[in-house]
């Protein structure tokens, strides 16, 4: 496949998650998991956060049920109670490899999806822009751990 503009932003979001991992391992300890007054309560949260969005967003790419994809993410959000900050980061490394193999597979990253969502009813949405949603939100979210930091 060759690489559209949705997935050289989408290996742009892998870049910037990477660097956040890089430096909150180098902090000390205990950093990571901290109680802090923000929108989210630690660190850690706020990557857990972002981990599970991104796992939603890629089962409704693949066209999962929003059921199935809710038990997925709480399935997987179980998976990373309690982990430490490398876990998480090899859990996000596995996700990547996840959006990887959807991306080798998917030959039309312009092609629509349509999911139905309890609340909000059906929605279509197009792969790409749901890629710059992936994006825009992890750009959002790593701002939370920026001013979490400072």
């Amino acid at each position: 496949m060759e690489k559209n503009r949705a997935k050289k932003m989408y290996d742009y979001h892998v870049w910037a998650n990477t660097q956040v991992f890089q430096h909150v391992k180098k902090l000390p300890d205990g950093v990571y998991g901290d109680t802090l007054k923000s929108v989210f309560t630690s660190i850690k949260d706020v990557l857990v956060h972002l981990y599970a969005t991104d796992i939603t967003w890629l089962e409704i790419m693949k066209g999962s049920t929003i059921q199935d994809t809710f038990r997925k993410v709480e399935q997987r959000r179980e998976e990373v109670r309690g982990i430490s900050i490398k876990g998480l980061e090899s859990c996000y490394d596995e996700l990547y490899k996840e959006y990887d193999n959807f991306f080798a597979l998917e030959p039309d990253l312009e092609r629509t999806v349509v999911a139905e969502h309890p609340k909000m009813g059906v929605c279509e949405f197009v792969l790409a822009d749901l890629i710059h949603h992936v994006v825009n939100h992890g750009t959002y979210h790593r701002g939370n751990v920026s001013a979490m930091l400072h």
